[in-house]
């Protein structure tokens, strides 16, 4: 099985739109029919996407005494994004590892290194879907597939004048 996850571009926060992860059908044709021309055979073949599991935070954050409150927000947000960035994200910013859970210990962690907050509230940590936009109850843990990354959705923060 070869999945394929395409460059996606982010914007100034990190955010990747979903559509991009998505490789175009041709891609997908082109890549498998150059692949089954030298599989050995008898071998099967498979070529798509991965599966992409949506993670929602919604969180609270105290800022640091003197810390503009919406500039600190657009940090937090950014670090969040950045964190959970399919292609840039995860625990050594090279990606997130297929099939690696997501922990809400590592959403206190991402904030908290964020300068400028004094302390992080309260964090929620959503699995969601980023097709239809649903979201499931609240969760300490987010378990992947060995064939799924982690895609933000849609992560809300609010913060607290100190």
């Amino acid at each position: 099985r070869l999945l394929v996850v395409p460059a996606g571009r982010d914007d100034e926060r990190g955010r990747i739109r979903f559509e991009e992860l998505i490789p175009p059908p041709d891609t997908l044709a082109m890549i498998s029919a150059y692949l089954d021309e030298r599989r050995p055979i008898g071998t099967r073949l498979s070529v798509g996407p991965p599966y992409y599991q949506g993670v929602t935070v919604v969180a609270s954050v105290q800022a640091g005494r003197g810390v503009a409150v919406e500039r600190l927000r657009e940090a937090a947000l950014t670090a969040l994004y950045g964190y959970f960035n399919p292609l840039t994200g995860g625990p050594e910013g090279q990606g997130w590892p297929f099939g690696r859970p997501v922990h809400s210990g590592e959403v206190f962690a991402v904030l908290q290194r964020v300068p400028g907050v004094d302390l992080v509230e309260d964090v929620r940590l959503f699995p969601a879907d980023p097709v239809t936009g649903q979201r499931a109850e609240a969760t300490t843990k987010i378990e992947l597939d060995r064939h799924a990354l982690v895609f933000s959705y849609e992560h809300q923060l609010r913060v607290r004048e100190a």
